[in-house]
């Protein structure tokens, strides 16, 4: 966390959101966002349960998201929450990095892409450049 000072502050402030339908993933994405600091959490299994449980909850200020996910996929949830809530940002943690999804999600106005597999280091950088876009 060094190579990004604040980062621990700025997450320990921040909402978020988890969307993934691969219980294991879910678990590490979560426990990695806790391990930098991050005590609110809240984790969904499609863009379904997502969207119940930021009526129920609250919308978060940024939403870890899967792309490929039964139901809801990460695409449809991404653009109804920026239609919604243009100012939550959201990552699309996802293999499909080809340029057609990468434009569909530009399009939509994603903030940012966690390619898998990832690392630790990698979502680290990731949330390290949307504290410095602020």
């Amino acid at each position: 966390m060094n190579e990004h000072p604040g980062l621990g502050e700025w997450v320990a402030g921040k909402k978020f959101m988890v969307v993934e339908d691969v219980d294991t993933s879910r678990m590490l994405v979560s426990g990695l966002l806790r391990s930098l600091g991050a005590s609110s959490v809240v984790t969904a299994v499609n863009g379904e349960d997502a969207l119940e449980k930021i009526e129920k909850k609250g919308v978060p200020d940024i939403i870890i998201c899967d792309w490929v996910m039964p139901g809801m996929d990460g695409l449809a949830l991404l653009g109804v929450v920026k239609q919604l809530h243009d100012h939550v940002r959201f990552v699309m943690l996802t293999a499909q990095t080809d340029a057609e999804h990468v434009r569909q999600a530009a399009y939509l106005k994603v903030d940012g892409y966690v390619a898998k597999p990832f690392s630790r280091q990698t979502l680290v950088e990731c949330l390290g450049k949307l504290m410095q876009k602020g």
